[in-house]
């Protein structure tokens, strides 16, 4: 392994955010337990001792890289739809972005955030935090909805926390790996948070995809 990185001295904060960012990578595609000082400089081809510089121990890189992995992509998401015209289409594409597949590996993450928490005290308040912060988040879209008389609650941020409820377990299926039908409850997410809200069925469900080749083959 090269150590040639140790020699070409970076900014502090363009080192750490370096460090984070690998080390966010690194959690969403192997797992909190698997994340050390030692993996992160091996994946950087830096020494330990660098990383160790920003974060002191693996519980403070741990905590750190969960925050960073989460909070980027839950920005990504609500940034994503932050254009569409009612909060009913913010919210219908909301939803089809946090039950994609695609988001298979920040589901994980939260998964083993649940699990690792137990015994780790910091990670448990960084996971609360951001969880609260969806939440919180989720309820403001909802509110919106409210105000312009497309969503019947008078709780928003209670049912944000109940639509949450059911997305995050889509976490326990990204577990079980890519062969498990996840129709059945993409359909739930869908009639659970139009049932919360008061919407009539249908209106939050994406649009059928039309498959051309059958399409054309039925004419």
């Amino acid at each position: 392994m090269t150590r040639s990185a140790v020699r070409r001295r970076k900014p502090p904060d363009e080192r750490r955010a370096e460090i984070l960012t690998t080390a966010s990578a690194l959690a969403s595609a192997e797992g909190l337990e698997s994340l050390t000082l030692r993996r992160v400089a091996d994946e950087l081809g830096v020494y330990p001792g660098l990383v160790s510089h920003y974060f002191q121990t693996v519980d403070e890189l741990v905590i750190a890289a969960f925050r960073h992995a989460v909070t980027t992509e839950s920005a990504a998401c609500y940034a994503a739809v932050a254009d569409e015209p009612t909060p009913l289409h913010r919210l219908a594409k909301l939803l089809v972005s946090l039950i994609g597949h695609e988001r298979d590996g920040v589901s994980l993450l939260w998964l083993d955030a649940w699990s690792a928490f137990r015994h780790r005290a910091g990670l448990a308040v960084e996971v609360n935090r951001q969880m609260e912060a969806d939440k919180q988040r989720l309820g403001e879209l909802i509110a919106d909805g409210v105000t312009a008389g497309q969503f019947d609650t008078t709780d928003p941020t209670a049912s944000a926390a109940r639509i949450y409820a059911v997305i995050d377990g889509l976490a326990v299926l990204a577990a079980v790996g890519p062969d498990v039908d996840y129709a059945a409850v993409h359909e739930l997410v869908f009639t659970n948070a139009e049932r919360e809200l008061g919407v009539a069925a249908g209106e939050l469900h994406p649009p059928p995809v039309v498959d051309p080749v059958r399409r054309a083959s039925d004419r």
